[in-house]
């Protein structure tokens, strides 16, 4: 017996995709797999494209060449599309490994789970880019997350971009893992299912957010030869 898998269906309800993945084998789950990474590498370009992230590399319109302009934009298209490949490929097989781990469901049998989890966190990314490109411009917090709130009260801090992280679709994504998980397994008590995903989520956000403090900009500059202090 075979089983076609479809976003849309087991999206609102992750249980009855535990269930068939317990009774059959699932089938095209490839092609899925391959459009959502062509559609995640599309938007992570055209975010580049419409300068999106790029700020950094606005001096290099006043300090340097038109030529260095040039190829440090199609550098910057090339990484957005390589951190497009390594996002999906950790939320989708690096996830589903930490998940199988702790919870003791086989790794094969989560990946079907992270690839439902990994489309939500692009289409949040898509309203979030159709948003700033209607507005014009772009803020360093999303109006889905805790950050707007914090950033009130806060400097852009790390607890800022901590916060910035636990988005509504954090919180759509720990109830489809947690109805996953729990129908796969069979456990009554939700408490160590719950507490395991909440940690884990908590983690994710405080590495993500360490990682949003790397002095990005000046590694570019450093690529690049230096910044106008050594023109």
């Amino acid at each position: 017996m075979f089983f076609d898998f479809k976003f849309w269906k087991y999206l609102t309800n992750p249980q009855q995709l535990a269930g068939e993945l317990q009774r059959t084998s699932m089938r095209g789950f490839k092609k899925r797999v391959l459009f959502v990474f062509l559609i995640g590498i599309l938007l992570f370009t055209m975010r580049d494209l419409w300068g999106m992230g790029t700020e950094s590399m606005t001096h290099l319109l006043t300090t340097k060449t038109t030529a260095d302009y040039i190829i440090a934009r199609y550098t910057s298209l090339v990484g957005a599309g390589i951190w497009a490949i390594i996002y999906m490929s950790f939320h989708i097989f690096g996830i589903a490994y930490i998940l199988s781990m702790v919870m003791g469901i086989p790794y094969k049998k989560i990946i079907p789970l992270q690839l439902l989890t990994t489309g939500l966190l692009l289409m949040e990314k898509a309203l979030v880019f159709a948003v700033f490109a209607i507005k014009g411009a772009t803020v360093n917090v999303s109006f889905l997350s805790l950050g707007p709130l914090a950033i009130t009260f806060l400097d852009y801090s790390y607890i800022t971009v901590f916060l910035n992280q636990l988005t509504l679709t954090t919180a759509v994504i720990i109830a489809l893992q947690f109805k996953f998980i729990r129908s796969y397994t069979g456990i009554k008590s939700w408490k160590g299912i719950f507490g395991a995903l909440l940690i884990i989520h908590m983690s994710m956000a405080l590495i993500t957010a360490a990682i949003g403090f790397i002095p990005i900009e000046d590694l570019f500059r450093v690529v690049l030869g230096g910044g106008v202090g050594h023109e």
